[in-house]
């Protein structure tokens, strides 16, 4: 579902569908008109500590976030990780 307000970012839609749990990657993707636009949106939230990636339950290290998100690997594998709300996120919403 797309909002319809031109002002509403997506960033905070994302935050605020994680206030009900953990997302995969793929549910998230939708949202988004493109697949540059997506890491650019993951990548800020990841980048200012609303979020954190997980790959089955465990916490992806910074370093290997920030190759996936150089060598486009994020895209091609977007079922295998999932977004975390961290304290941070839910506050910058609430």
């Amino acid at each position: 579902m797309r909002p319809t307000n031109p002002g509403f970012s997506l960033e905070l839609e994302t935050l605020d569908q994680l206030q009900g749990g953990d997302q995969k990657l793929s549910v998230i993707r939708q949202v988004f008109a493109s697949d540059e636009r997506f890491v650019q949106a993951i990548a800020g939230l990841l980048r200012e500590g609303d979020v954190v990636l997980l790959s089955e339950g465990v916490v992806v290290p910074e370093w290997k976030v920030q190759a996936l998100l150089r060598d486009s690997e994020l895209l091609s594998n977007l079922g295998h990780y999932t977004l975390h709300l961290t304290d941070q996120g839910a506050r910058r919403i609430a």
